[in-house]
């Protein structure tokens, strides 16, 4: 009977339609938070709200009434295509957006860069921006109090809790974050004994998760200055590098700021 059920679950799950990283359902707080928002920047009275993406859908295919906005999160994978699309043809929209692209496209619309780490249903955290010709001649702006209003429902939810231990406990990540900035390391068994947790762990019933080791002073100090060798090296990596401007680019500012005079 075992062997019948799973053959039949494997049948039914050969037509389940399989989700890809577009799939990035929007929680209806979220949305709830930005149409708001958009409420109190625009005004949107009689105007119908259009919501156009969903599963297998064909967004071009959907009935847009005349005045109608379009605030919804679109498929970032044709993001471009979709907002040509609409500009083509006049359809005012408010739009979810790739925060780290959000330049990426010429186009006469709106950037409002927010760069809110958005959680959406299928678990996926995104940073996120939005993309609007509701805002006239605007390039692009910041959005300050819309980012304060995600970040502020993403930390309402409870967070999972963060341990960090003394340097004479030894867990799988520490060496992961040595292996990962450059910086190798090796700890002799002589000098470490395995632990499923501390004695301080054992009256609120916590572990260490993946199990760790004692170390002796020798090691622990060798440990911490990995660490610290490591962070370096991460800092390291992130420096920003300037680019200069080139005197071609320096004709075309002249030129704009010749208009400001």
């Amino acid at each position: 009977m075992k062997k019948r059920q799973d053959d039949y679950e494997a049948f039914v799950a050969k037509f389940e339609r399989k989700r890809t990283s577009d799939d990035c359902y929007t929680p209806p707080e979220v949305y709830d938070i930005v149409h708001g928002w958009l409420g109190e920047q625009v005004d949107l009275r009689g105007a119908q709200i259009v919501r156009p993406f969903w599963p297998d859908a064909d967004y071009k295919q959907v009935e847009y009434p005349a005045g109608c906005v379009v605030v919804d999160n679109p498929p970032f994978s044709i993001f471009a295509e979709i907002v040509r699309w609409y500009l083509e043809r006049g359809v005012r929209f408010f739009l979810f957006a790739p925060h780290k692209t959000i330049f990426g496209l010429d186009a006469p619309y709106t950037r409002l860069v927010c760069g809110a780490n958005v959680i959406y249903e299928n678990g996926a955290n995104v940073a996120t921006s939005f993309a609007s010709n509701l805002f006239g001649d605007t390039l692009a702006m910041s959005v300050p109090d819309l980012y304060e209003r995600l970040t502020t429902a993403v930390r309402s939810k409870d967070p999972l809790p963060r341990y960090s231990y003394p340097s004479h406990v030894l867990t799988f990540s520490d060496l992961a974050r040595c292996a990962s900035h450059g910086v190798a390391l090796s700890i002799p068994r002589s000098e470490a004994t395995f632990v499923h947790r501390l004695d301080s762990q054992q009256a609120v019933k916590k572990h260490i998760y993946g199990g760790g080791f004692l170390l002796s002073d020798q090691q622990a100090a060798r440990m911490e200055a990995a660490l610290l060798e490591a962070d370096r090296l991460k800092a390291e990596k992130a420096a920003s590098v300037t680019w200069a401007i080139s005197d071609r680019e320096r004709e075309i500012i002249a030129q704009l700021s010749a208009g400001q005079a």
